[in-house]
């Protein structure tokens, strides 16, 4: 007859999958720039994780603000003209190119859905077709990564995974988020052991 494992075994083990399956970099998950990162690109940055897989990886820097009003950039853009904010700036990649993060209780067509009620959108068309829009952010260029090079940058110590969460994507001074998310990374769990 086989014993069972001791529940405070069992319990150890389940923590550590739970930690293990924590540290996967997946879409909606937040990578918060390490203390020391030293790449410009990312210092202090934190990237809302859209897309991960065998491709490679890419995001979206959610606290770069440009200054760069919306209604000006988008003049003659009816559906973003009338956006009140700011341009930001998404990552290094495809400067010119513009993606839209919106929260909205029905996603458009032209979307993807990255977590809970947060969607991608490419065109501005996703903002005329989307239900109870609440926010709604433009971003110029994106982050990316090559297949493996952000497990890499994972396990050197650049970045920690924590999960998204929509109120920071849209925070009001996103210049907060990356020293709140970063605190966040450094204080212990219950098992002695840090955040990653």
């Amino acid at each position: 007859m086989r014993r069972p494992f001791p529940a405070a075994l069992r319990l150890a083990m389940l923590l550590g999958l739970a930690q293990c399956l924590a540290a996967q970099p997946v879409a909606g998950k937040f990578l918060v720039a390490a203390r020391g990162q030293t790449d410009p690109n990312f210092e202090r940055s934190v990237v809302l994780l859209v897309q991960h897989g065998e491709g490679g990886s890419w995001g979206l820097v959610v606290n770069r603000p440009t200054g760069v009003p919306l209604s000006k950039l988008f003049a003659g853009e009816p559906l973003l003209e009338k956006q009140e904010g700011i341009l930001f700036a998404g990552g290094p990649v495809g400067a010119g190119r513009f993606l839209l993060l919106l929260r909205a209780r029905r996603p458009p067509e032209e979307s993807q859905r990255v977590f809970a009620d947060v969607y991608l959108g490419w065109t501005p068309g996703a903002l005329r077709e989307a239900n109870g829009i609440s926010d709604c952010r433009v971003y110029s260029g994106y982050a990316g990564w090559a297949p493996g090079q952000l497990e890499a940058e994972i396990a050197r110590g650049d970045w920690h995974l924590l999960p998204a969460e929509a109120p920071l994507v849209f925070e009001q001074r996103p210049e907060r988020v990356w020293e709140d998310l970063a605190r966040r990374t450094e204080t212990p769990v219950a098992a002695g052991g840090e955040r990653r």
